[in-house]
């Protein structure tokens, strides 16, 4: 029996053993994201490529499936809960295995998106966790392992956290560069993604498309090497974002008007775009660059097939793990069946979540929650109460052959909440949408598209025996809607007339306000974030015409209008899944105490910001002296980053720190009194903050406060609480130019206990000394070659890294070597390993330093 069919063997052996008998042209076909049939060693046909950011979305099949929908990432991030969180995605990745059980379909997920929300313009807005790198860090690192499961050996679901790395401008994304200075990449944008890799352990990472300070993305050393490998610890494969491999060149597939360049040229031909990339370290491509281009890379000596192998042996490897190839019976994910799909518990979880998605921004008179025995008559208002919106890469949103089971819109969910009470609840539309008239889906957004040769290109994406033009429309174009009042809706003027007319009728008016996926979306940002089609004027006139209205928006981020100063209740409810209705019902009528938190700043204009493709932060970072992210914004904002209201209050006392005085190397636990002073029981997210105090007459890029630690704490009528966060020391840490490494710089520092991040309602000054004795962190190791016959030799080169990022120099250290197998290979003292007989081995390279080992294995296949 061949090694990689010995299911005794460890996963890694198993991959360099196969690897080991693949042709070239063999291999070639296994490193893009369709991995071809090898029949002679019975390996299937495998896509790498599906979608669940927030619910299973696999339209690859292109046939009829039921998913649950979730609330898209943003909502979810406003909850402020890891472990709700985990098992939401631990759910999601129950609904991937079932139709991989059942159907076959794929199990690694391309998700989730956690580019951080600096800029509200972003068109994925809804895609991410927001602004913070520590609150979307947790979250990302929930999200990955609720999705991975938690078996020990086997992957439930393979986790692909992209677009790795400062990707958050769409209109450029395939021609600019995302520049900044190291402080900025490694205390904010790479930030989130360290959390994904060291606390997440995905086992797959998605390179962006754009340029780093100049190299693109997908063969950025210091990206791919530098933070990932060495100093993070990643032993996953990295696949290049859909097309970004040609883009390292010039992209064909995005480059289809004379108004449109594409591509960064830094290659010089599609040939060394791909030796480059994989030399750098991403190991697939999603596309048929390698296909086309791979074969002539290795005749023209661009990259030896060596690198190509350490690549197949990453990718085999995770198969591996997800137990692909092996018995059922020892594979624990095995016995998910269909009875998972859309499974009851899973409607429930999808409106739990939901419910503690929605944040309060505004109850000034107190309207809310809506007492069902004080009200007779409601008027909803607005066609986003009566189409869905699920967010990008959602059922229903780019495919037309994957939709959900339940479907409760806010007006559903407003009748039925007052269903049985004698309540009249009407119905306006208002206003006329994009999604009726105007454009839908991707294939109509990029103008200038030749739509035959862009459905040719989509059919490279979806794998064999597939029709182009079926796969591109199945995936690219959703259905529109069909106007209910097709005579009138066209006319808006008489739209809003009726409606003004009906809100003076009523004891309540809800108007359910906000954005499609026709304002933004991938490819396409926003370019104001004021309210699509004349919203804002139109929900004036509604306030107006009666006093007690309601404002609820559906938005995919933070927007802007007059109306949000002029409203006095008003309600954010991002993308909220397939029961958003429900979930939104439950907050206006006080089923639930609104317990969620805004996890992006809203600004008052696009005025005070930046340009969206300008990447820095700080006032002398940015071209026009703007900032941006609520740890260095300086100007007046509509909400802060960590506001929500409740229908409760909670009152914050008695702050105590363990001590005054800390040293670098210690932790900090602070503490206070938590009361629910008012009648009804809710949740208080708890949010601590941390800054340098600057001296006076001094400057300093410093942020005003981070984020360090928070907590979501349930309290009843009355109830008090002691509340404890820890924090420490060396998590706070800053980027030193003059000793290019992370430090716990001296000094005091305030310690602020708030309700948002400019709503500090208890202080404390401490001070820090000492210097952060900062320990081994990682060891990674990488052979010259994996795969050798007997008597060829091969260098084993090991880097060594600290917590604080510090690469420590060979003579620094001491790296012991051993061979699993020493029939197989030997390996002396220097790393030199040498191949002796037919078989695997994993060679173990041991680092000690201070007091702290650390390990590392290469597999090796001699044939």
């Amino acid at each position: 029996m061949s090694i990689y069919k010995d299911q005794t063997r460890t996963f890694e052996e198993r991959a360099a053993d196969l690897v080991s008998k693949l042709t070239l042209e063999e291999k070639i076909s296994q490193v893009s994201n369709h991995g071809a049939a090898i029949p002679r060693l019975e390996i299937p046909y495998y896509n790498y490529w599906s979608e669940a950011s927030h619910g299973f979305f696999g339209p690859f099949k292109f046939r009829p499936m039921d998913v649950t929908s979730y609330p898209v990432c943003l909502a979810m991030s406003q909850s402020w809960d890891v472990e709700k969180l985990k098992k939401v995605t631990d759910a999601i990745a129950d609904e991937c295995r079932a139709y991989y059980n059942t159907c076959g379909d794929e199990l690694n997920m391309w998700c989730p998106t956690i580019n951080l929300a600096r800029d509200p313009r972003n068109g994925r807005s809804d895609e991410n966790f927001g602004e913070d790198p520590y609150l979307a860090g947790k979250l990302a690192a929930g999200y990955i392992q609720g999705l991975q499961g938690e078996d020990g050996k086997y992957i439930k679901v393979i986790a692909t956290p992209k677009h790795y790395a400062l990707n958050s401008s769409e209109n450029n994304r395939h021609r600019g560069s995302s520049d900044v200075d190291e402080a900025t990449l490694r205390e904010y944008y790479a930030k989130v993604f360290e959390y994904a890799i060291r606390e997440g352990r995905a086992q797959s990472i998605m390179t962006s498309y754009n340029r780093i300070n100049g190299v693109p993305a997908s063969c950025n050393d210091t990206l791919l090497t530098t933070l990932l490998r060495e100093e993070w610890g990643f032993d996953g494969f990295v696949v290049s974002d859909c097309g970004a491999v040609a883009d390292t060149y010039t992209n064909p597939m995005f480059s289809m008007s004379p108004n449109m360049h594409s591509g960064h040229f830094y290659a010089k031909n599609m040939e060394e775009a791909s030796a480059m990339t994989l030399i750098a370290g991403t190991d697939m491509s999603c596309g048929t660059e390698h296909k086309k281009s791979l074969f002539k890379a290795v005749q023209q000596g661009l990259i030896r097939e060596e690198i190509i192998d350490r690549a197949l042996i990453r990718i085999f490897t995770t198969r591996f793990r997800l137990g692909l190839f092996d018995d059922k019976e020892r594979v624990p994910y095995s016995h998910i069946g269909k009875e998972y799909i859309c499974s009851k518990e899973m409607a429930e979880l999808a409106v739990d979540m939901a419910n503690d998605t929605i944040v309060l921004l505004k109850n000034e008179k107190n309207l809310l929650p809506i007492q069902k025995d004080q009200v007779k008559s409601i008027l909803v208002v607005g066609p986003n109460a009566i189409y869905r919106e699920l967010g990008g890469y959602s059922a229903g949103s780019m495919s037309v052959v994957v939709d959900t089971v339940i479907n409760v819109l806010a007006l559903d969910g407003i009748k039925n909440e007052v269903a049985g009470t004698g309540i009249e609840v009407r119905y306006e539309k208002g206003w006329c949408t994009d999604k009726e008239f105007g454009k839908s889906g991707l294939m109509d957004m990029l103008p200038g598209m030749d739509q035959e040769r862009m459905a040719e290109m989509m059919g490279d994406f979806f794998g064999p025996n597939v029709n182009p033009q079926d796969a591109a429309m199945a995936f690219m174009a959703p259905k529109k809607f069909q106007p209910e009042d097709p005579d009138k809706c066209a006319d808006n003027e008489v739209l809003m007339e009726r409606a003004l007319k009906a809100a003076k009728e009523v004891d309540y008016v809800i108007v359910v306000a906000g954005t499609d996926a026709t304002n933004a979306s991938e490819e396409h940002d926003r370019e104001t974030l004021d309210l699509p089609y004349g919203q804002d004027e139109k929900i004036k006139k509604l306030l107006a015409a009666n006093p007690n209205t309601v404002v609820v928006l559906t938005t995919l981020g933070a927007v802007t209008g007059e109306f949000i100063d002029q409203a006095h209740t008003l309600v954010n409810a991002h993308f909220a899944g397939q029961e958003q209705g429900t979930a939104i019902a439950n907050i206006l009528f006080g089923e639930v105490n609104p317990n969620a938190k805004l996890t992006a700043t809203w600004y008052r204009s696009l005025a005070d910001l930046p340009h969206i493709n300008d990447y820095g932060l700080r006032k002398h970072d940015t071209l026009d002296l703007k900032t941006r992210t609520y740890m260095y914004f300086e100007g007046d904002v509509l909400f802060p980053f960590g506001y929500g209201l409740s229908y409760t209050n909670f009152e914050y006392s008695n702050l105590m720190v363990n001590r005054k005085e800390f040293d670098a190397n210690e932790r900090m636990e602070v503490s206070f009194d938590l009361q629910n002073t008012g009648k009804m029981d809710g949740a208080e997210i708890v949010e601590l903050y941390v800054s340098k105090v600057i001296p006076s007459g001094t400057s300093d890029n410093k942020p005003f406060r981070q984020l360090k630690a928070f907590d979501k704490i349930w309290l009843k009528a009355g109830e008090k609480k002691r509340v404890t966060l820890e924090l420490p020391v060396s998590d706070i840490t800053f980027w030193s130019y003059l000793k290019k490494k992370m430090i716990v710089e001296p000094g005091t520092y305030k310690l602020e206990i708030g309700k948002s991040s400019a709503d500090i309602v208890l202080t404390a000054e401490v001070g820090i000394t000492g210097e952060w004795k900062a320990a081994l962190s990682n060891v990674y190791a990488l052979s010259s070659r994996q795969v050798l016959a007997q008597g060829e030799m091969a260098t084993v080169e090991v880097a060594a890294t600290l917590e604080d990022t510090v690469h420590l120099k060979a003579k620094e250290y001491v790296v012991q070597y051993q061979s699993t197998d020493s029939t197989v290979v030997d390996v002396d003292s220097d790393g030199v390993v040498t191949a002796l007989g037919s078989g695997t081995a994993i060679v173990v390279a041991t680092v000690q330093y201070e007091n702290v080992t650390k390990s590392t294995k290469v597999a090796f296949a001699v044939r």
